[in-house]
């Protein structure tokens, strides 16, 4: 199948590479940036026909079936509308979907009146630390989940957490239905630009059922990336950087005692998980679409900016509790990259 992409940053060069690996033929490249085409064409000097004048004339003339978007977000929109309208029949987008909810919302309709399919590169249920730890708490084992907790080193809210977002939807089952976030004072500078930022802090946020999640990642920390799982009976500890799992549960014998018998005798495990790796878990974004099975479509990557919105609305207003639904402004834009 012939694919195109526009944006050939770090990012887009690894797109560039998943399709190579997929046998796709690569007939479109191109990025606003001379800078960028130029990096690309180091790595993969047989492209050097391939690029395009302009993003336009890509969406219009490569002929392409595949299309993947990873430039910054304010395009995002734009360039998966276009795309829609042009032909593409199937369109891997990166996060945030977009820069407004507005924005989210015409893309996913645009795509549904043309028949494409839309992706966003959410991988989460592709990458074994989210694979693995729902596998065990399936098992019914470690009893119901009742919290997520992500305690990680300084980041964005846009840029990383918005991943978390996703990671609670697929891990529990449920889409978060409110939050509340504490912003620290000064936005996350963006190698993309000055024109670009984001939030670090802190967010609490609630399913339906009233699964918790809960996310440290202050400005004031610089290293690691731990995720507990909290269970009626266990927890199951994730090291995401070092690829370590450890996991503590109630002897079975044990398990229907009251929480408040926190020290029970239990069972402990380590093992290890696949090291992150952004190439395999987003070419499998790729087969499942191709091959019509379950994937991160638009609506996913649309529940995510709600949160990621949400988020927003709560810092900005002194961590009022915000329901992540139709309330949520619409039009409003945000700077995020």
């Amino acid at each position: 199948m012939k694919f195109a992409i526009i944006g050939l940053g770090r990012m887009g060069r690894r797109h560039v590479q998943v399709a190579l690996n997929l046998g796709f033929e690569v007939v479109g490249v191109y990025d606003l940036f001379q800078g960028a085409i130029d990096e690309t064409l180091k790595e993969f000097p047989a492209l050097a026909d391939k690029v395009f004048s302009s993003a336009e004339e890509l969406l219009e003339f490569s002929g392409a079936q595949l299309l993947t978007i990873s430039t910054t977000a304010p395009s995002h929109a734009e360039f998966v509308c276009k795309a829609a309208e042009t032909g593409f029949r199937y369109i891997l987008c990166e996060k945030p979907l977009a820069v407004s909810l507005a924005e989210a919302d015409a893309m996913v309709a645009a795509c549904a009146k043309h028949g494409v399919q839309l992706a966003v590169n959410h991988q989460m249920q592709f990458m074994e630390q989210y694979t693995k730890i729902r596998e065990i708490i399936g098992s019914g084992e470690f009893g119901p989940l009742r919290s997520i907790t992500v305690h990680a080193s300084n980041f964005g809210l846009a840029m990383n957490a918005v991943h978390y977002f996703e990671m609670f939807r697929y891990v529990t089952g449920e889409s978060l239905a409110s939050v509340q976030c504490w912003v620290d004072n000064e936005r996350v500078p963006n190698p993309r630009g000055p024109q670009y930022s984001d939030y670090s802090g802190q967010l609490r946020g609630l399913s339906a059922s009233g699964v918790r999640f809960n996310l440290e990642a202050g400005g004031d920390l610089g290293h690691g990336i731990q995720v507990i799982y909290g269970c009626r009976n266990g927890q199951i500890i994730v090291d995401e950087l070092a690829g370590s799992v450890r996991t503590i549960c109630r002897k079975a014998e044990f398990s229907e005692l009251p929480t408040t018998r926190y020290g029970m005798p239990a069972e402990e495990a380590n093992f290890s998980i696949a090291p992150a790796d952004v190439l395999e878990p987003t070419a499998r974004v790729w087969r499942a679409m191709l091959a019509g099975e379950n994937f991160p479509d638009g609506n996913i990557g649309r529940h995510a900016l709600s949160v990621l919105v949400a988020a927003y609305v709560s810092g900005e207003t002194n961590a009022a509790f915000t329901p992540v639904d139709d309330s949520l402004p619409k039009q409003k834009t945000f700077s995020w990259a």
